[in-house]
C-alpha cells in the first residue's frame, strides 16, 4: 500500500484542483495539513469540542476569505455552522463570502441569521445594509445602516460616500 501513497496523494491533489475550480481553490497549506493527517492516521486538530471546532473553522474561513478564496471560506463557515448552528460570526463570515461572490440575496439571509443570533453587533447590521444596497433596496439599506450605527457609531468608515435618499 505504501508504494501507492504518492499516486493517491497526486490523485487527491488533482481532485482538489478540479473541485477548486468549481467551488473555490483550497489553500495548499490546508491540503498539506489534511494529507499529512490522513497519512498519519491521526485525527485532525479540527476534531476537538464543537465550539473549538467551530472557532477553528471560523478562523480558517477568515483566512481563506482574506486571500479571496471564497469557496474555501464558504466551506469553513459551513463546517463551523454544522458544529455551532447559532454562531453569529460563522453566519457573518458566510454573508461576507457570499456578498463578494455576487450572491447578494443569500448574503442578506446569512447576515439576517447573524443578527438573529446577536442583534447587538453593528457589523452584522452593516453587512445586511451592504447586501440590501447591492440588491437596490436603498430605503431598507439606510434603515439597516441606522441600526448598525446605533450599535457601533465607529462604523461610519464602512459607509463612506453613501448618502441618504
Amino acid at each position: 500500500m505504501n508504494r501507492f501513497r504518492p499516486l493517491l496523494d497526486r490523485l487527491s491533489l488533482l481532485t482538489a484542483g478540479v473541485l477548486g475550480r468549481i467551488v473555490g481553490r483550497p489553500s495548499e497549506d490546508l491540503l498539506t495539513q489534511l494529507a499529512a493527517s490522513a497519512r498519519s492516521g491521526s485525527k485532525s486538530s479540527l476534531s476537538d469540542s464543537p465550539m473549538v471546532t467551530a472557532s477553528r473553522h471560523i478562523q480558517l474561513g477568515q483566512a481563506a476569505f482574506s486571500t479571496g478564496a471564497f469557496g474555501e471560506a464558504l466551506h469553513h463557515f459551513g463546517e463551523a455552522l454544522s458544529h455551532a448552528p447559532d454562531s453569529p460570526w460563522a453566519w457573518h463570515g458566510r454573508g461576507d463570502a457570499l456578498q463578494l461572490s455576487g450572491q447578494h440575496e443569500s448574503a442578506l439571509a446569512a447576515y439576517q441569521k447573524a443578527i438573529e443570533n446577536d442583534d447587538s453587533c453593528g457589523l452584522h447590521h452593516a453587512g445586511a445594509a451592504n447586501a440590501l444596497a447591492a440588491l437596490g433596496q436603498e430605503k431598507a439599506s439606510f434603515e439597516a445602516w441606522d441600526s448598525a450605527l446605533e450599535r457601533d457609531p465607529s462604523l461610519t468608515w464602512m459607509r463612506e460616500g453613501s448618502k441618504k435618499p
